[in-house]
């Protein structure tokens, strides 16, 4: 679905879109599992889809190592689902944009564990005792 709204990402997630198409397409707005029917892919009938794979590819793949890498990824994530709201929301708008920023909060809350999650190499792991 072509939505005809330029989006931010990084010039690399432009890239990977193009190389790897199918893997680009796996992503989306839920934590995965059932967490998918909590946070869908649609605001009020509203794809935000996109917004949400450009924020996964800079979950997954971005080269930062900072909580401001984070705090970015999720702030051109909060931009790009506004940007679609603003453009496509009709008379649902000021609804949409509410619900982006929950999704935004929600992201904020508990997205730190999948962002360190992709950043933390497993050799770093060590068992220790509490």
């Amino acid at each position: 679905m072509k939505l005809g709204i330029q989006l931010f990402g990084d010039p690399e997630c432009w890239r990977f879109k193009e190389m790897f198409p199918e893997v680009f397409a796996s992503f989306g707005c839920g934590p995965g599992g059932f967490g998918d029917r909590l946070v869908p892919d649609t605001i009020w009938f509203l794809s935000v889809k996109p917004a949400c794979q450009n924020h996964d590819w800079g979950y997954r793949f971005s080269p930062g190592n900072s909580e401001e890498d984070r705090f970015r990824h999720d702030r051109i994530f909060l931009n790009n689902m506004l940007r679609i709201v603003n453009a496509k929301g009709g008379w649902l708008t000021k609804l949409r944009r509410r619900r982006a920023k929950i999704y935004y909060d929600l992201v904020r809350w508990k997205g730190a564990n999948a962002y360190w999650e992709e950043r933390n190499k497993p050799e770093e792991l060590r068992i220790v005792t509490v």
